[in-house]
């Protein structure tokens, strides 16, 4: 896959990592360009084989920081193990340098092994990396033989703590941003999963309400039938009578409430599964243009979409779908594709389902696998019923347009 589609297809989480990531890079060769710009090195002043030691020290000293500080940046915690891998390759590069005879290369050697230490530290906090920061500048400014000049002590002190400071501040922020985007990509995630949830629930109490009291009437009476059985008392059938009357009641109340919620929009469906994609890490690339349609052939769209978003979800680890609901000669055709398909083609009750459900209206359901990608495709003939219906503006299957990456939903 080519960066440009990568970018393109990945969630801003991922845009936003890649970047933090790739933004660690300079690290890497902030160390031998500093080294190569000191006037003793510029000036061929110091020995070729000095000049390597000293670049290798501090080039794996930067080395080391952006492991670590990349490992912040994918959300792992800075562990014992790896502060002691950062205290090691500090120690190692510090006692290189002071070793080395590169005179004035010294101080900026160890001033850039200090940067690179102290780094890692920006993701804990200031009351982490401003003591050891403090200690640093100190060591240096010691190690650096500055107490032989007091009237320079001050100015390089503070110049040093700027440097060491402003380090560990862009680490603190690169770091504070990732995660608060991974933050903002779990809320997301768990505010679908929520609505989900509030749905059932909302589903669940209104089936108790009507189901729970009249089957409480049904066992209530069905006890006084069988007692006024046993007794030869005429009234039994007239109780039997009043069970079938609450139970008939019960069923049609109940197919009323499935009948509502079974009636989805398709523009709020559309919406919801870019939604849902989304917060599963799942780009989406939704388009409908359709008119007014009846309320079967809409209801019965937007359940083909949602089946799908549903399989995408849940059975497969796609990176990508695209959704495409038309109107094509008096014919509505919703055109599902997602890549990460994976293991042998079935056929699930979910599409079985679905298939039965468009029957009755003559539409027709197929699907395919090939290459990876899985491929569902419906069509529904709007027949006549199309002139009349969403007179109240509901028949819409979308309206207006979404700004969901480049999801476009038009009517």
């Amino acid at each position: 896959m080519s960066v440009g589609r990568w970018w393109r297809e990945t969630d801003d989480l991922g845009r936003v990592t890649l970047y933090t990531r790739g933004s660690l890079l300079p690290l890497l060769l902030i160390g031998p360009l500093v080294i190569l710009s000191v006037p003793s090195v510029r000036s061929n002043e110091l020995p070729e084989p000095v000049v390597l030691g000293l670049t290798a020290a501090v080039l794996g000293m930067s080395v080391v920081s952006a492991f670590i500080v990349d490992r912040q940046i994918l959300g792992r915690p800075l562990t014992r193990t790896y502060v002691a891998l950062l205290a090691t390759a500090t120690l190692i590069s510090a006692v290189v340098v002071a070793l080395l005879p590169i005179g004035d290369a010294r101080g900026v050697g160890l001033l850039l092994i200090a940067a690179f230490a102290i780094a890692p530290f920006g993701a804990l906090g200031a009351r982490y990396y401003v003591p050891i920061g403090l200690g640093m500048v100190g060591a240096i400014a010691l190690q650096s033989a500055v107490l032989d000049q007091p009237p320079l002590l001050v100015a390089l002190i503070v110049q040093m703590s700027f440097l060491l400071f402003t380090v560990a501040v862009a680490a603190q922020l690169s770091i504070w941003l990732v995660n608060l985007v991974r933050r903002l990509a779990d809320a997301d995630r768990t505010r679908a999963e929520l609505a989900v949830a509030e749905e059932r629930l909302r589903f669940a109490r209104d089936l108790h309400d009507i189901v729970g009291r009249d089957l409480s009437a049904i066992a209530v009476t069905s006890d006084l039938v069988a007692e006024l059985a046993r007794r030869g008392r005429p009234e039994a059938a007239e109780r039997a009578e009043e069970v079938r009357t609450i139970a008939q009641d019960s069923l049609r109340q109940v197919r009323e409430a499935v009948r509502g919620y079974r009636a989805i929009d398709l523009r709020t469906e559309l919406e919801g599964s870019a939604a849902l994609l989304r917060s599963a890490g799942v780009t989406s690339k939704v388009s409908a243009e359709v008119g007014v349609l009846p309320d079967d052939v809409r209801t019965a769209t937007a359940w083909v979409v949602r089946e799908g978003v549903t399989n995408v979800v849940r059975h497969s680890t796609a990176t990508l779908c695209r959704i495409e609901v038309r109107e094509e000669g008096g014919t509505v055709r919703v055109r599902m594709e997602n890549d990460g398909a994976s293991g042998p083609l079935g056929q699930g009750s979910g599409l079985v389902g679905l298939a039965e459900r468009l029957r009755p209206l003559g539409g027709s359901l197929s699907f395919e696998q090939r290459e990876g990608s899985f491929v569902l495709t419906a069509e529904l003939p709007i027949g006549r019923a199309g002139s009349g219906a969403g007179a109240d503006g509901s028949g819409a299957g979308a309206g207006g347009s979404v700004a969901e990456g480049e999801r476009e939903v038009s009517a």
